[in-house]
């Protein structure tokens, strides 16, 4: 999910947002800047919730001071209306243009032309290798999936491997720290782009879902 300005995921949004309000959080002007910054979000209070918990006593908690979880815990068990922080808004970053904008071009009529052929002659193949045999199409549905998914597979793992290698020990997004290339996921910069060293960095899963 893309941000409209400011911020790569609603991750980085929440942790700048309790940094500038030293833990001291209103909710309803946290969902108010989320709102602005990713209108297609489906946040609601659970999504606060699990942050707030994760800061407090999980994954995150390394990331932000004694101080501020201090004032986060208590807020908690604040009445509403006492003592809460309302940042001012975080300074807009440009938005995008045509050359920045993250993936393809949405209306690329080479890309759509080339691509509908491509996927029209493979259904026609499928079509006339299984017949009237609905489960023989499903499974050459799946079988011919899964081999282009190895494919790219194959080329992601050692792409992968060379960042780890040189030194990305963190996600790019959150800085949050890995311990292992273990469940850390490949992210494309400029999704028009193919998987490429220069082109890719790492993410923890939850900043490549929402940047996904």
């Amino acid at each position: 999910m893309a941000a409209t300005a400011g911020y790569r995921t609603i991750k980085a949004l929440v942790f700048d947002f309790v940094h500038r309000c030293g833990g001291k959080v209103d909710y309803d002007a946290l969902t108010q800047e989320v709102r602005k910054h990713f209108p297609d979000s489906r946040w609601k209070r659970t999504h606060w919730a699990w942050y707030r918990n994760q800061i407090l006593h999980g994954r995150f908690k390394g990331q932000f001071s004694e101080a501020e979880r201090a004032a986060l815990s208590l807020r908690g068990r604040r009445k509403p209306g006492g003592d809460t922080c309302v940042p001012p808004a975080a300074p807009e970053a440009h938005k995008e243009t045509d050359a920045t904008a993250r993936g393809p071009r949405a209306k690329d009529p080479e890309i759509k032309q080339l691509g509908d052929a491509l996927l029209n002659h493979v259904r026609l193949v499928i079509s006339l290798a299984a017949g009237e045999d609905l489960n023989k199409r499903f499974k050459l549905n799946r079988w011919v999936f899964s081999r282009l998914l190895q494919d790219e597979i194959r080329v992601k793992r050692p792409i992968k491997q060379r960042l780890w290698d040189g030194g990305m020990r963190t996600c790019q997004s959150c800085n949050e720290p890995f311990a292992s290339p273990k469940g850390v996921e490949l992210h494309r910069k400029n999704e028009s782009q193919g998987y490429t060293a220069d082109n890719c960095e790492l993410l923890c899963r939850d900043c490549h879902q929402e940047l996904g």
